[in-house]
């Protein structure tokens, strides 16, 4: 009997180290952000979902038609948010909006030293992110250089990296606001370190409304894996108490189980 359980383990750890490796290799192959794709692809991923995902598919796919994919190893809600960001700034051919963002992102170094992060240590990826903004504004790029920008690694990894410090920082400034919500028993400093700043930690509520109010861009996410008598997918709006620029319209994400993605009409 013990060589049957021993031999049963073994077999479920073989398993379960194959899937890992799997998993390990198809992140590899994935770009942190992709080119977009027909929605109609998702109805194929939840076929055997049940008919109520299939539905919500199918109702998604009356708004939105097509989808951008974003790697999924934790860090996918900074890399759609940023990229849906820049998209929006690029297709909108405003150099005032561009103008506002970069006021937006000037004004996030008051925000990260009053939480005491030091210059140092995020002015590389700092000064990555603006010198994008202001391509964006002077038509230097297009969307095809966009993408390439965020598919290469180390560029990816500094604005996951600085968008994670945001958050962490306004979480922290507002810990009166926020720490009752935390599900854990520890404090703002401990969740910030060890979940937000902390890069492959997945992005929940909190990460996102902290985000939003810190740099003042709307978001709106839907959920596919909402309740189980829903038909449509629900969406949820996150608004900051002010936009950076009235023109706005929010980024459309769609959150599903450990990743975020981005929608297009």
């Amino acid at each position: 009997v013990t060589s049957n359980s021993t031999n049963t383990l073994n077999a479920t750890q073989e398993t379960d180290i194959s899937s890992q490796l799997i998993w390990e290799s198809d992140l590899i192959e994935t770009p942190p952000v992709c080119t977009t794709e027909d929605i109609q692809l998702l109805y194929h991923e939840y076929e055997e979902s049940g008919e109520i995902y299939l539905q919500r598919i199918m109702n998604l796919a009356e708004q939105y038609n097509k989808i951008r994919r974003c790697r999924s190893d934790g860090n996918s809600f900074y890399r759609a948010f940023m990229f849906a960001w820049f998209e929006q700034l690029l297709n909108s051919k405003n150099k005032a909006l561009c103008q506002s963002a970069l006021n937006t992102l000037a004004a996030t170094n008051t925000l990260l030293i009053s939480a005491g992060y030091s210059s140092i240590i995020y002015e590389d990826a700092y000064n990555i992110i603006e010198q994008q903004i202001k391509n964006i504004m002077d038509n230097e790029i297009d969307e095809d250089m966009l993408l390439l920008t965020f598919q290469a690694e180390e560029i990816s990894c500094y604005i996951v990296y600085f968008l994670r410090l945001i958050t962490a920082a306004y979480l922290k400034l507002y810990r009166d606001d926020y720490e009752p919500f935390l599900e854990f028993e520890i404090d703002m400093d401990q969740f910030c370190t060890n979940f937000v700043e902390a890069m492959d930690q997945e992005a929940d509520h909190l990460h996102v409304i902290a985000l939003v109010k810190a740099l003042k861009v709307p978001v709106e996410i839907g959920y596919i894996n909402g309740s189980d008598t829903m038909e449509r997918v629900n969406f949820r709006e996150f608004y900051p108490d002010i936009m950076y620029n009235n023109n706005l319209k929010p980024l459309i994400l769609l959150y599903r189980p450990a990743h975020y993605e981005i929608l297009y009409k």
